[in-house]
């Protein structure tokens, strides 16, 4: 089971009918996400980050219908972005998406660390974005520049830096 933490700007979003609490939430093998909703070129964008190895997702224009169907549009994403990150062959997609399900919205936890590494992502991305249009971008290519950047936040000791990308594939390491 994927645990997916919602802030509660992205819980206002959707609305609170969507998201249920848990109380007995066993934490996956692949880590847990936190979500994240927020605005640029006048439009919702959704950022989700693992709070095991920091791996980044961006969803551009993202709307409420999306999270009817968020759990095929979820691991759709993840599949093409570990994919494209080459992290996983295209064999390790089903059993990626059988380690995933069922993937759970509910309230946030709190993350502090998980939190302002997402808020340095969405800065970044808004980097990127200043130099490429929204709507020819190449979304694995700007996730694929986050993912790769250093970060503080997912190692044990003070700096001492890593890289997400490296970070997730030795994560699916251990389960694949």
């Amino acid at each position: 089971m994927t645990t997916i933490y919602c802030s509660n700007k992205l819980k206002d979003f959707i609305g609170p009918t969507n998201l249920k609490s848990y109380d007995n939430l066993t934490p996956n093998k692949l880590g847990d996400w936190n979500a994240h909703i927020f605005v640029y070129g006048r439009r919702k964008n959704l950022i989700l980050i693992n709070n095991i190895s920091y791996y980044t997702l961006i969803f551009p224009n993202i709307k409420k219908a999306d999270f009817k169907n968020f759990e095929d549009l979820f691991i759709k994403r993840l599949s093409d972005q570990l994919l494209f990150d080459n992290i996983i062959e295209i064999e390790h997609a089903p059993i990626l998406k059988q380690r995933l399900l069922p993937v759970k919205l509910t309230t946030t936890n709190n993350d502090r660390k998980a939190l302002g590494t997402m808020n340095e992502y969405i800065f970044s991305f808004r980097l990127y974005m200043d130099f490429f249009e929204l709507d020819s971008l190449d979304l694995n290519h700007i996730n694929g520049k986050l993912n790769d950047t250093l970060v503080g936040a997912s190692r044990p000791q003070k700096r001492d830096y890593g890289r997400p990308i490296e970070d997730m594939k030795n994560l699916m390491k251990t389960i694949l």
